[in-house]
């Protein structure tokens, strides 16, 4: 069991620890940042690819996750393996990753908590079923510093 000492010292640390930011925190949104790059754009098979989230969306930079939803759909969904990917490497194939429904041109929601690089910014990859075959709607509803 804990003295008194003790706990005031593990409180005094933890308050210095919130006054320097250490602990992450959150700042959620009542209205998403859009962008008009991922508004419904056809996307193309795409290895990983950076997105800046302060340039394409306004996030501010350097951030530790984003909460965004996403919401997809390919013509061709139901006779191939696709997919979306956002990560904060350029790692081939690993990320939190959303498929469209397999039916074609059906939608599919998801909505996940992305953690970024340093930088604050994410990787996206696509697994299309064909040439411009993937529509694509990312909104960005928060965010950790």
């Amino acid at each position: 069991m804990k003295n008194t000492l003790d706990v005031i010292e593990e409180t005094r640390k933890e308050v210095e620890r919130v006054r320097a930011n250490e602990i992450p925190q959150w700042v959620y949104l009542s209205a998403p940042l859009t962008s008009t790059a991922w508004d419904g754009d056809a996307y193309s098979t795409t290895a990983k690819t950076l997105i800046d989230l302060s340039a394409v969306f306004g996030v501010p930079a350097g951030v530790k996750a984003v909460y965004v939803t996403i919401q997809l759909r390919d013509s061709g969904s139901a006779a191939s393996d696709t997919f979306f990917i956002l990560s904060p490497n350029d790692t081939a194939n690993f990320g939190q990753a959303s498929s469209p429904m397999p039916v074609n041109d059906r939608y599919g929601r998801y909505a996940f908590i992305v953690p970024c690089n340093v930088d604050g910014d994410v990787y996206y990859q696509v697994g299309a079923s064909g040439p411009g075959t993937m529509d694509v709607y990312i909104q960005i509803w928060g965010w950790m510093y």
